[in-house]
């Protein structure tokens, strides 16, 4: 009975060991990072790298850059809906832009690559950038975005998208 737990407490030990071991080789190589994260829910669109402000090919390529460690920027739109301002509280507007990885002080654009009409415009806080475009639902409309704003690191990054209305 004693070798058993002998054999049960040497096992215990050698699973734990080898969990803090991958644990800080992960960390090690950067991990997986906020970054990386970002990529994966909110998609790439609008992001690039921070220190080059070359835009990401696809969510993969945004992915791999956060995972290694490397920083991301840009100007995203989430597609979720909400009442719009006066005078049309009775309607349903969306596309709120989200800034992430710019340099504060830093302008920043939002434009309709359709019609070139500013949708939305700022200087970017600490924080980053946050702002409603109020765009009527109008169903089965897809919108061209063209994004500028200046990166953390200093780098312009102009980038283009485009998505379809979450109104139906």
């Amino acid at each position: 009975m004693h070798r058993l737990r002998c054999l049960v407490v040497i096992g215990a030990l050698t699973v734990a060991v080898s969990v803090v071991a991958a644990g800080l080789a992960a960390a090690a190589k950067g991990g997986n990072s906020d970054n990386a994260h970002a990529c994966q829910q909110g998609g790439s669109g609008g992001l690039a790298e921070a220190e080059t402000g070359n835009p990401f090919k696809n969510a993969g390529d945004c992915t791999s850059h956060g995972a290694q460690g490397g920083a991301t920027a840009g100007l995203q739109i989430d597609t979720g809906t909400y009442s719009c301002p006066p005078p049309h509280s009775n309607l349903t507007c969306w596309g709120t832009v989200i800034g992430s990885g710019l340099q504060p002080g830093s302008p920043w654009t939002v434009l309709d690559a359709f019609s070139g009409a500013t949708l939305a415009e700022g200087t970017a806080p600490p924080e980053g950038a946050n702002a409603k475009l109020n765009l009527q639902c109008i169903r089965h409309a897809e919108v061209e975005f063209s994004t500028m704003a200046v990166s953390s690191a200093g780098q312009t990054l102009v980038g283009s998208f485009t998505l379809l209305s979450p109104c139906g």
